[in-house]
């Protein structure tokens, strides 16, 4: 007969009750020997979970009984095959279905309906304790973090960590490195991978002092707010200390926020409106395409979305328009607006949110956030009177002005950013008739990148509508509408072409 022995141990398991690979392996195997075994195969999992199935020794198991060249599995108990009753449930069956006999060595097996039973009650007795032992840890964590503690390994660049005081401090070295890496982004005229070859090029070592920055790590710290001095564990804010301003970390999102629209679909073919043109018929964006039509491969920007699980698949038949033409429109109608800034100035004016409506409001906010809290105080008085329950029709209004208070604060809080730009409206619109003078003098001269740029300093949004043309050339068929970029938080200045 040929027998396997399974032995498994998690970490936590070893530490707590002293199991070991080894007691298991000689247990299991003094078993098989007397149950007359001729041959013995082990397969184990050392310092893994029995919550997952996903285990390599346990994947190697049941593929050796299905090969059917197992007679008997031993394992100590249960629990070493696994620490879920269904996962018990399911790999016994798969077992019997492949002509395999399990034996325990610390649990009776009878192929009964009593045996059965409790088999599965057992199971679930061990599944219990697991989650209980999982509830308490998480409620530990949850309990230390409201503490101002950190429940779990802090591991961010720029700080230092003792897991034995659970402190956390600046590492001032990695700290002028992250100011760095935030000024160069908020402040310049680089992305997020210009700032990654920065980094290499000075020689700026790594936290591990080994291999270079890549952009998914200066991403990561760019989008970390641990650097404003708050570490968030689930929904518990814990205060660390801070490296940069609020302010700069804010602007280093509204210029994320940014990129991401501006620079999608980005390829060795240049396109001077990527991210900038939506399609009114469908709602996608329309991105650049160089694709074959009618026998020849040119630029064309299509709303068409291919990929695996997208909720919008564009327009059909298929929109697919020329590039060349489009773009010549484009630009043509940026240099008409900076030829005469007083038009766009003007239009920009019309467009803009007035001091005096955004005023009224934000009184309007405060006034509605004065009575969420009055009766938020109400139903909190009652309560501690004795006067109400906390049943779940009290719960369930509570939780509602709750979220009546957030988004009127969200509110509140754009209204704020839009009074701001439009207190600033004068000094910006003057900036914009400096850069259309600077500008206007070699418009001709601009290469791609600089023109893409002015593009983006210009234009919104380019809306494209209308069915495109069969012929190869031209934009016959469409409506092109250029939405020019207005100072604060408003756009405006709509042209049809």
């Amino acid at each position: 007969m040929q027998a396997a022995i399974y032995i498994r141990v998690s970490t936590e398991e070893q530490a707590r009750h002293g199991y070991s690979l080894a007691e298991q392996r000689e247990a299991c195997y003094r078993r098989a020997i007397s149950l007359g075994a001729t041959a013995i195969l082990e397969f184990a999992d050392e310092g893994v979970s029995g919550a997952t199935l996903d285990r390599p020794g346990l994947n190697a198991l049941r593929e050796a009984a299905r090969a059917g060249r197992i007679g008997v599995i031993i394992v100590r108990d249960p629990d070493r095959l696994s620490r879920r009753l269904a996962h018990q449930l399911l790999l016994t069956e798969e077992f019997e279905k492949s002509g395999v006999r399990l034996d325990f060595l610390d649990f009776t097996w009878q192929d009964t309906p009593e045996g059965r039973m409790f088999y599965a009650i057992r199971g679930a007795i061990a599944e219990f304790e697991k989650e209980k032992i999982r509830e308490r840890m998480i409620r530990g964590k949850t309990q230390k973090a409201r503490q101002g503690g950190i429940p779990m390994g802090f591991y961010n660049y720029g700080y230092a960590y003792d897991p034995e005081t659970g402190k956390v401090s600046v590492l001032e070295e990695e700290a002028v490195v992250v100011k760095n890496i935030f000024q160069w982004f908020v402040r310049e005229d680089i992305g997020v991978n210009g700032v990654a070859k920065r980094l290499n090029d000075l020689g700026i070592p790594t936290r591990k002092r080994q291999g270079l920055w890549h952009r998914v790590v200066v991403r990561q710290i760019l989008t970390n707010p641990v650097y404003t001095g708050t570490w968030r564990y689930k929904d518990i804010n814990i205060s660390v200390p801070p490296i940069i301003e609020p302010a700069l970390w804010k602007k280093a999102q509204e210029k994320l926020k940014e990129a991401r629209r501006l620079w999608a679909g980005r390829s060795r073919y240049n396109y001077l409106l990527s991210g900038l043109i939506t399609c009114a018929d469908c709602g996608n964006s329309m991105t650049g395409a160089y694709s074959k039509w009618w026998g020849v491969r040119e630029r064309r920007y299509t709303c068409r979305k291919n990929s695996q699980g997208t909720r919008n698949s564009g327009c059909r038949p298929s929109k697919m328009l020329l590039a060349e033409p489009l773009e010549n429109v484009v630009w043509e109608q940026v240099c008409f607006w900076l030829k005469d800034p007083d038009r766009l100035v003007k239009a920009a004016l019309e467009f803009s949110p007035q001091v005096e409506e955004i005023n009224k409001e934000l009184k309007h906010i405060e006034r509605h956030l004065k009575e969420i809290e009055k009766g938020r105080t109400a139903i909190l008085d009652a309560l501690a009177s004795g006067l109400l329950d906390l049943d779940a029709q009290t719960k369930n209004k509570l939780a509602e002005l709750k979220r009546r208070k957030e988004r009127l604060e969200q509110r509140q809080q754009g209204l704020k950013v839009a009074l701001q730009g439009a207190e600033t409206m004068e000094q910006r619109l003057e900036d914009l008739r400096v850069l259309a003078k600077e500008v206007l003098a070699r418009l001709d001269e601009l290469d791609f990148p600089s023109k893409k740029s002015l593009i983006r300093a210009v234009v919104a949004q380019v809306i494209i509508s209308g069915l495109v043309s069969p012929g190869r050339h031209g934009l016959s068929g469409v409506s092109v509408t250029v939405v020019a970029k207005m100072p604060g938080p408003e756009t405006g200045v709509v042209d049809n072409i």
